[in-house]
């Protein structure tokens, strides 16, 4: 499965024939380095001079690229890197001190050569990166394996509009793609396996590893320590005054170490949401783990429920939650589209009224008209005036996708 084209190799490819330089970000282990030697693959394959293509990996030596552009221009072209295309790609660039200027002088000094850049981190919030590459690079971001694409890498089929027929075997599927989180090299591990390949090969490599060499984080087993009490408490309100106490570091040092975690794309905040972002910016937030497998490996006793909660956040990749002074919740604010879109996740065997309170005053505050509510059974419409929640179980999963697309108005 590990050779196999994914749809990001499609996505990226037309990036190929742009000027800018192509930034491809994502976790650890996530196939990126896989898809930069797919597209040198197809370079190759469309005839061009494999002299006139460069791969380099950061993650282990740390030589300058003019050094390495010298190289190849003195002892393999033998002639001006000036005078043809050339492709570049440097894998783990994070690695390479001061990379936004050096690169950025490679790429103002060499208007034929094509950048191509991977980075296992959020290195364009770094500070001055956007600026100092402003106007100069697309930032592609490469994800763990979706659940479609999980079935498509298992060889496993469905009739979409007949998901009640394949209910049983959905739920099966879901599960364990929820604990092996889309990693392509775990979808085939158990779950002894798939425990030590999180924590060994990703988290701690991060964490003690990576993130020390970015950041300069004194404690990075503080950092791992979030990273427990995340899994444990998917959602955790985050009150650094507690966590700061419970942890043994200042207030500041663990807001700072939470930021870490997040540009490493280990976890995210979530916002409570409000039309005025700044307000958003001041109140309370909520934090999760980026995938559902460092859950499952933190945290083996985490419910199904948790789980879902985790998965949704991650998959419409949500920045914000709601909750008003009366503590009435929604889970999850989908804001990237035309419509705003307020969805509960409640993983359980009967909804409660109660569990519709929280959609419908959100709808009712912001004047919205439809609302999801995710569960394990039910499937219904609830309606209050004008207003209407649509019920649906996770394994609904084509339809519960549908049905965000269209209520949200997005393009698909």
């Amino acid at each position: 499965a590990a050779g196999r084209k994914r749809k990001i190799f499609n996505e990226a490819l037309p990036y190929l024939e742009t000027r800018q330089i192509l930034l491809l970000t994502g976790l650890r282990r996530v196939g990126k380095t896989t898809l930069m030697h797919q597209l040198i693959q197809h370079l190759l394959s469309q005839g061009q001079d494999p002299y006139r293509v460069l791969y380099f990996s950061f993650d282990e030596d740390r030589q300058e690229p003019d050094a390495l552009l010298r190289e190849l221009e003195v002892d393999i072209l033998r002639k001006d890197l000036q005078d043809e295309e050339v492709f570049v790609f440097f894998d783990e660039i994070q690695k390479l001190n001061d990379w936004e200027a050096k690169i950025k002088v490679l790429y103002d000094l060499h208007p034929r050569m094509k950048i191509i850049l991977s980075g296992s981190a959020q290195i364009t919030m770094w500070r001055g990166s956007r600026e100092s590459l402003a106007g100069r690079f697309f930032d592609v971001r490469v994800e763990p394996l979706g659940f479609d694409e999980y079935l498509e890498f298992k060889e496993i089929e469905f009739d979409k509009d007949r998901e009640k027929i394949f209910e049983n075997d959905i739920r099966r599927h879901f599960s364990d793609y929820l604990r092996c989180g889309g990693f392509v090299e775990a979808l085939d591990f158990n779950e002894v396996m798939l425990r030590k390949y999180i924590r060994e090969s990703l988290l701690e490599r991060v964490i003690f590893v990576d993130i020390p060499q970015s950041f300069g984080v004194s404690s990075p087993e503080i950092l791992f320590r979030i990273l427990e009490i995340s899994a444990s408490w998917p959602g955790l309100y985050l009150d650094y005054k507690n966590l700061s106490g419970d942890l043994g570091v200042d207030q500041r040092t663990m807001a700072s170490y939470v930021a870490c975690l997040e540009t490493a794309l280990l976890c995210k905040k979530l916002y409570n949401f409000s039309p005025n972002l700044l307000t958003s910016e001041k109140k309370i937030k909520r934090l999760y783990l980026s995938n559902t497998a460092f859950t499952s490996a933190l945290a083996p006793q985490a419910d199904l429920s948790v789980l879902m909660e985790q998965y949704f956040v991650n998959r419409l990749h949500g920045r914000f939650f709601w909750r008003d002074p009366q503590k009435r919740e929604v889970d999850l604010i989908v804001t990237e589209c035309s419509a705003k879109l307020p969805i509960e996740i409640k993983i359980r065997r009967k909804i409660e009224k109660r569990d519709l309170q929280g959609l419908f005053k959100f709808m009712e505050k912001f004047k919205l008209a439809a609302g999801i509510l995710v569960t394990l059974d039910t499937e219904a419409t609830y309606e209050r005036g004008e207003k209407k929640i649509i019920a649906l179980p996770y394994w609904r999963y084509w339809t519960l996708e549908r049905e965000i697309i269209e209520r949200s108005e997005c393009e698909a």
